[in-house]
């Protein structure tokens, strides 16, 4: 499952920067797209190559110090750059502002957690993480919902794939508080893979309908 995960994943990716292309709007949802397989990937390797090495020395009963603790806070960084990047993609497509406010939030809680400083031996840090997560996801939600209230126009393309996205990500927190794509739970495998499915899809039938830029 996991290698028709990351196939579907690189196809939705790729469709839409060829999407964005033709599409200056669908740019965000590239953006969003490609974020997030940096972080998963980019976090699972930080995590091999560093974190492991530093548990097995260390311990998870404990509080980390020094660069152990700078190392924790990088994978947070990592961890929460999704749930980031998701409002800032939509706070640009659907309300049509800056992302900056998103950013903002994120170093925020970033910056608690640094102060509260979880840990993992007591569960505390992955309920911090899935709550960041989580209300990222409910925001995001939100200003989605806020916008089908307020129009009757076709969504596009752009609209569109975020809010199925922003659908999936809503519909995994009803059934667990998870840290990432690649927490071990079938059932969110499952629907990202359907997720991803219906994104390749979606913009490969609006890449075919949209003219090619005139060189």
């Amino acid at each position: 499952m996991m290698v028709a995960f990351f196939a579907l994943m690189a196809s939705a990716i790729v469709l839409a920067w060829m999407l964005a292309s033709r599409r200056a709007e669908h740019r965000p949802v590239a953006l969003l797209l490609s974020v997030g397989l940096a972080a998963d990937v980019g976090r699972h390797v930080f995590d091999g190559a560093v974190l492991a090495p530093l548990r097995s020395s260390l311990g998870v009963t404990i509080p980390w110090t020094g660069w152990a603790r700078v190392a924790a806070f990088v994978a947070h960084a990592m961890t929460l750059a999704w749930p980031a990047a998701l409002v800032a993609a939509v706070l640009v497509v659907f309300a049509g502002r800056r992302p900056w406010a998103a950013l903002a939030g994120w170093a925020g809680v970033l910056a608690v957690i640094a102060v509260v400083h979880p840990m993992a031996g007591d569960g505390s840090q992955q309920r911090a993480l899935a709550a960041a997560n989580a209300l990222g996801v409910l925001i995001a939600l939100g200003i989605v919902l806020a916008w089908y209230r307020k129009t009757t126009r076709p969504a596009g393309a752009a609209r569109l794939s975020l809010a199925l996205i922003v659908a999936a990500e809503a519909v995994s927190l009803l059934g667990a508080w998870r840290v990432g794509p690649f927490e071990r739970w079938p059932v969110a495998e499952a629907l990202y893979l359907g997720l991803f499915g219906v994104l390749v899809l979606a913009q490969g039938r609006f890449l075919w309908n949209s003219p090619q830029p005139s060189s």
